[in-house]
């Protein structure tokens, strides 16, 4: 029922059916598992100076939300295939859920959500750190 709802009030204000793909969670285990298969990218949204304090997850990309070309970013990680699943993460579920919204809206058919994060989501979730999952050091760019 709701998402008949949603797809009337969509169609009503004009968004297309890229703006009701489902966004799904996935705990760090099964992002980290998945993404070593290649069955999705993982995209870390948090800041440089976040990455440099923790590492990044192993294999992941790096694009701030605040970064104007964050969706260039994202694009640029599946090579220009929307339909190649991405994942976010963030410190705690917060950002990543906005970046999810974000590449949802901006065509991305399949993305998922690490609500955990990297730091457990208010203590209810043990995150990426403290699960022990590899991380790789966040070397920034020269200048």
């Amino acid at each position: 029922m709701r998402r008949k709802f949603l797809t009337l009030v969509c169609a009503t204000i004009g968004l297309g059916s890229s703006a009701l793909a489902d966004i799904e969670t996935l705990s760090a285990d099964t992002a980290f598992q998945m993404s070593q298969k290649g069955e999705l990218i993982l995209i870390d949204v948090r800041t440089p100076s976040e990455w440099a304090m923790t590492g990044m997850p192993r294999d992941s990309v790096g694009a701030t939300l605040q970064d104007i070309d964050f969706v260039a970013r994202a694009r640029g990680a599946v090579f220009g295939d929307l339909e190649h699943p991405v994942a976010v993460i963030c410190k705690s579920g917060n950002r990543s859920t906005s970046a999810a919204q974000k590449l949802v809206s901006e065509g991305f058919a399949h993305v998922f959500n690490v609500t955990e994060g990297m730091a457990g989501h208010l203590g209810t979730d043990d995150g990426w750190i403290k699960r022990g999952l590899p991380t790789d050091p966040f070397n920034p760019p020269m200048r």
